[in-house]
Formats: structure tokens, C-alpha cells, sequence
């Protein structure tokens, strides 16, 4: 993506000055009638992040989801620019247009004649910067006193949904990675690593990774070269297949050469889940640049900066108009545990009296960062958002409820207690470059739900759920799901689904499309009819399911169900899920797809075109079906 012309187009639709703004740090920053502009990073963590002993006020929220005000659909007049995969467009290089020269009849001397300019040649290793984390917030792990094997075993602790889901205070949700080092074109770069669950084993891995910017058009060499400091790496390939990269290995180091923008997942030692590595190459941007651009366009009181550094927060809460928050590369966002929540009970005993009125899905506690009843708002930059600390379903990640004209580029979020990235009754949202990490169960990446007009492109997801989900919520009729988009995103589920519409459809969803991803490993077997790597379960009935493509679409590894399109919910009766169209998938997996209802005068149509199932041609003699399912396979 072009920043600097998606900022243009910004400034050419620039808004009237907003009101001034101001901070407020407790609960947490809640911009309403006033914000503040720029936040420095602290050192250390505040005395006022220890949990709250005085039981909140006991409140009771409306179980049901409050009847909201549809927001007003007007097409905004910053368009969200072209997401086409970088990898496969070209910039445009015609020559300049040129004038010709007048008649005039010309002097008897010759001419002066100058030397066509010609442009240097693009230089042969690419100049780039790279991600890198405050000090103070990402150690070794020595340095936070942990072994490797105790810290991993926090995937797996405890017997209990919420012991095995406690937040940490001491260790955050990123360290440095204990197994690599890597340099790229002779510069040594960071490598971090996250928790992630592997369902296979049932144990916690650490997914390493390291993030670099270059130009968008490079065309040059990034030379990578990684070695590791705990094993000794014998053979290695790179994923997605698609991405044509063959790595090299001699004397225990891999190194390859690459030159486009892209995500790349190495595996290593006949492909294990165990230490995988994940380099991120992105656009290069300058923060400061980018700032003034959209301050221009907004107003400075209105862009909230957050700046390279740790940044302790109980929650923030936007719910005015023409917002941007800003996270610079290096700003470390923590979320402060202030609740104990140790069973289900303990969920009703904390309830926040700001969260009833700004949000419209029920929450009784504020998410770590809300948006609601806003439009045009902005959340961007390079930082993290780490929920590390937080207990099960002690807050949100990212959620927005009756928003538009929404974008959110280029963050990370690590370690959500619950689903991470929400959008519910939303219009016209465009979200690219998120990529999300954890390990803890219901830490969905995206539940997009009841919203429309909605692309995601180029995202990574590894968590402890479902990852790339669209849902048809209740609340007011009229509330339907419809135009979504998920592109050139890579999906690893050690828990459940991958890419899909899962488990509620109490409202209509149609013309929703997955498409240009990959799944890397799909390894929970803990029910084969709901979860699946492509998967359509109807578990909540309401609404009914059309017009849903799944296209150009590579599984690495599913060890169960790769393909589910299931009506499961034994009560749903008289429901249709209508063309269903499967194009340019393959797929290496153990099950069979299905096709099947539990309920009662349901139907599924869907369309195989082009299905490779273990190196095979998928035809009907592969799949399960009943009398329900109406199959056409090309």
C-alpha cells in the first residue's frame, strides 16, 4: 500500500478543525469531547496498574445486544486505496509525454546537442530498516528469569478453560528469540518470538519472527541468512508454496534471496511446527512524515500519537468523529490487569459503567482499544498491543461496533484474552498489514460480524481460535452481513478454523470471499465436523448464507477436515446455504470435505471448480454428502 498516497487523498478531503482535545489517564484514555496529541513512552510501569480491590459497582447489563442507530452510510470521500497483492503489480513506467519543437527555421550553427539523462540502475542489495521493540519491554529470556521450556508450557498450564488462560505480569507477550539470529544483507536484525499452541503435540511452540521495510517498488536483493543458536537446521522451506522461494542450507545456516514485499514462513527439519520463523517484508513509511500529513488533513488535536516506547493503559475509548491514533514503530502498548477472573462467576463481579454505553454487543467491561458510534477514524502505525497481562475475558483486543469509514494498518496484537479484532454493525472498513499472535482459547483473530463493505488484506494469523471468521450477529433488523473480503492472508490454527463463517448466523450473510491465502498448519482434530480449514458451520440459525467463494487457496497441511460446509446445529431447520463456489483450491489433508445437515428441509448448493486433494482432481466420489447438498464439481 502507498501511504503517502492514501495520506494525499486524505488531505484533498481535509476536514473543518474539531474541537480541541485533552487526556484523561483513568480508566483510561476516552476521547469523547477531548484527547491529547502526543504520548511518550514510560520507563517503568505506574502504581496505579495494581488490580483494583473494591468490588465495581454491580450494575447489570442488558443480556441482549441494545438496539443501536444505524450510523449514516455516506460514502466517505477518502476511497481505501488498491489492495492488489504487491507482489504481482508493477508500477507503471511510461516515458513523459513530450512537446514538439516549433518551426521556426533554426540558425546556420549547429545545434547544441545534450547528452540523454539515464537513470542508475537499481543498486543490488536492498536498503531497508527494521522493526525493533523498546529494551525495556522485550528481553531475553534469561533476563526475565524463565527458561525456554517453562515459557512455552504457558500454552498448556492448568486443567481449567481459565487457569490454562491466566494473564502473566512478569514475562510480556513478545521476548527475544531464543533459538536465531539473522542478518540481512550483512546487518544483523532482531528476532522476537510469541507463544503459539500446537495442536498436534498440545504444546506451547515459540513462533520467532522479524519485521523489515523497504521501498514498495524494490526490486533489488534482501539477502537473509539465519542461523540458529539451540538446534541445528538441516533442511528448511519456505510457505506459502506459491511464493516460489527455495531456501538453502549448509553448515546448520539457511539463506535465501528474495526481492518483493510479502510475508515469508520458513519450517524447518522435514517441516515440523517446532521453531518456525516468520520474516515480514513491508513498505517502508516514515512515522513523522505520515504524522504531519494527517494532522494536515484532520487537525492536530485529532491525531493521537502514541511514540516509540512502553505505553501502560487501562483501555482507550474513542467515540468522536475524524479520529486517528497513531502508533509509531517501536511503541509498545500494554494493557494493565485489574480484574482477577478465575472462574465464570467471576466475569459477572466486575462490571465498568462507561463499557454499557459505548458498546452495542453486550460487553460489560471496556475493550482495550473501543471504537463506537464514531466514522471516519483511523488506527495506524507500526507499534504492538499486548494483552499479555490480562486474565480470560478480562477485556477485548481491537473492537468496533456501529462505526464507518474505518481503516486500521500496520499494527500487531499479541496475547488477546478474548477475540481480538471485532467489527460489529460496521460499513465501509479496510484493514491491512495486522498481523496477530496468541495462544490462549477464544483469542479469535477476526470476528467480523454484521458489517459490510469490509476488506482485510495481507494478514497473518496464529492464535488459540478461530482466525479469519465473518458471524451474522443479532441485535435491530436490518443488520446484515454482506460484501466482505479476505485477501493475501496466511493462516496457522492450532485450535480451530482458519478461513470461514462460523457458529452464528442469526442474520443474513452473503457475498463474502476468501481468496490469494494460504493456510499453514490446521492441526485441531478436536471435532472433524466443526472445525475445518475452510469451514461453513451453521450452528445458530436467523438468517441464511449466499453467495460465499473460496478462491485460489493453498492448505500446506490440514490433519483433519480440510473443506466443512455443515448445517450442525440439530434444531436448524429450513435453511440455505446458497452457492458456495470452491475455485483453485489444494489441499493436503486427512478428511474427506463434507456436505452435510443435521437439522431438518435444509439445503447446500456448492460448486467444486478445480479442487486438488492430495495431488489429486477432487470429484464426488472424495467428499461426503447427504441428501441435502446439491454438489457440482468441475
Amino acid at each position: 500500500m502507498d501511504y503517502i498516497k492514501l495520506i494525499i487523498s486524505l488531505i484533498m478531503a481535509a476536514f473543518t478543525i474539531l474541537n480541541s482535545m485533552g487526556f484523561t489517564s483513568v480508566p483510561g484514555l476516552d476521547i469523547e469531547e477531548e484527547s491529547t496529541t502526543v504520548i511518550e513512552g514510560t520507563t517503568s510501569q505506574p502504581t496505579t496498574t495494581a488490580p483494583t480491590t473494591t468490588k465495581p459497582t454491580t450494575t447489570k447489563p442488558t443480556t441482549t445486544a441494545p438496539t443501536t442507530t444505524k450510523p449514516t452510510t455516506t460514502k466517505p470521500t477518502t476511497t481505501a486505496p488498491t489492495t492488489t497483492k504487491p507482489t504481482t503489480t508493477k508500477p507503471t513506467t511510461t516515458a513523459p509525454t513530450t512537446t514538439k519543437p516549433t518551426t521556426t527555421k533554426p540558425t546556420t550553427t549547429a545545434p547544441t546537442t545534450t547528452e540523454p539523462t539515464t537513470q542508475a540502475p537499481a543498486p543490488e542489495y536492498a536498503d531497508f530498516t527494521y522493526l525493533q521493540y523498546p529494551e525495556e519491554a522485550v528481553k531475553t529470556l534469561k533476563a526475565n528469569k524463565i527458561s525456554e521450556k517453562n515459557y512455552r508450557k504457558r500454552a498448556v498450564t492448568g486443567d481449567g478453560e481459565y487457569e490454562e488462560c491466566q494473564g502473566y505480569n512478569d514475562v510480556n507477550g513478545v521476548v527475544i528469540s531464543p533459538y536465531y539470529t539473522l542478518s540481512i544483507n550483512s546487518k544483523s536484525v532482531p528476532v522476537y518470538s510469541s507463544i503459539v499452541f500446537v495442536g498436534d503435540t498440545e504444546e506451547g511452540e515459540l513462533h520467532s519472527f522479524s519485521e523489515i521495510y523497504v521501498d514498495k517498488n524494490n526490486t533489488s536483493k534482501i539477502s537473509i541468512e539465519l542461523d540458529s543458536d539451540d538446534f541445528k537446521i538441516k533442511n528448511a522451506i519456505c510457505l506459502p508454496e506459491s511464493l516460489n522461494v527455495t531456501p538453502s542450507v549448509k553448515s546448520g545456516k539457511m539463506t535465501v534471496t528474495v526481492t518483493e514485499l510479502g510475508t515469508y514462513t520458513f519450517l524447518f527439519n522435514n517441516a515440523g511446527q517446532k521453531s518456525a520463523f516468520t520474516l515480514f517484508v513491508k513498505e517502508k513509511i516514515d512515522d513523522n512524515a505520515t504524522i504531519d500529513l494527517l494532522k494536515t488533513a484532520y487537525g492536530k488535536d485529532n491525531v493521537i500519537v502514541y511514540e516509540s516506547g512502553v505505553h501502560y493503559l487501562d483501555y482507550i475509548n474513542i467515540k468522536k468523529n475524524n479520529t486517528v491514533i497513531y502508533l509509531k514503530q517501536g511503541a509498545y502498548l500494554i494493557a494493565n490487569h485489574k480484574y482477577d477472573i478465575n472462574s465464570q462467576s467471576d466475569e459477572n463481579l466486575y462490571v465498568e459503567d462507561e463499557a454499557l454505553t459505548s458498546n452495542s454487543i453486550g460487553l460489560t467491561r471496556m475493550p482495550f482499544i473501543n471504537f463506537h458510534g464514531c466514522s471516519n477514524i483511523r488506527l495506524y502505525g507500526r507499534g504492538i498491543i499486548d494483552l499479555t497481562k490480562l486474565d480470560r475475558r478480562e477485556r477485548r483486543g481491537i473492537v468496533f461496533t456501529n462505526c464507518s469509514d474505518i481503516e486500521v494498518i500496520g499494527v500487531k496484537i499479541v496475547n488477546s484474552p478474548e477475540w481480538s479484532f471485532i467489527t460489529y454493525n460496521c460499513d465501509n472498513v479496510n484493514i491491512a498489514d495486522v498481523d496477530i499472535f496468541g495462544y490462549r482459547m477464544n483469542s479469535d483473530a477476526y470476528a467480523i460480524c454484521s458489517s459490510r463493505n469490509v476488506l482485510v488484506n495481507r494478514s497473518f494469523c496464529r492464535t488459540g481460535d478461530d482466525l479469519f471468521d465473518v458471524k451474522g450477529l443479532g441485535g435491530p433488523a436490518g443488520i446484515h452481513s454482506k460484501n466482505i473480503t479476505f485477501q493475501n492472508c496466511i493462516g496457522w490454527g492450532g485450535k480451530a478454523r482458519c478461513f470461514g463463517i462460523c457458529g452464528e448466523v442469526h442474520s443474513p450473510i452473503s457475498d463474502v470471499t476468501f481468496k490469494d491465502s494460504a493456510v499453514i498448519y490446521r492441526d485441531a482434530t478436536w471435532d472433524n465436523d466443526r472445525v475445518s480449514s475452510l469451514a461453513i458451520i451453521v450452528e445458530q440459525q436467523g438468517g441464511s448464507i449466499n453467495n460465499v467463494t473460496f478462491e485460489n487457496i493453498e492448505i500446506f497441511k490440514d490433519t483433519g477436515r480440510p473443506i466443512g460446509c455443515l448445517i450442525y446445529g440439530e434444531d436448524v431447520e429450513n435453511f440455505e446455504i446458497n452457492n458456495v463456489t470452491y475455485r483453485n483450491v489444494k489441499y493436503s489433508g486427512e478428511l474427506k470435505p463434507k456436505f452435510t445437515s443435521n437439522g431438518k428441509n435444509n439445503s447446500i448448493t456448492a460448486t467444486l471448480d478445480n479442487v486438488t486433494a492430495n495431488g489429486s482432481k477432487l470429484n464426488l466420489g472424495g467428499v461426503e454428502w447427504d441428501k441435502y447438498a446439491n454438489l457440482t464439481f468441475k
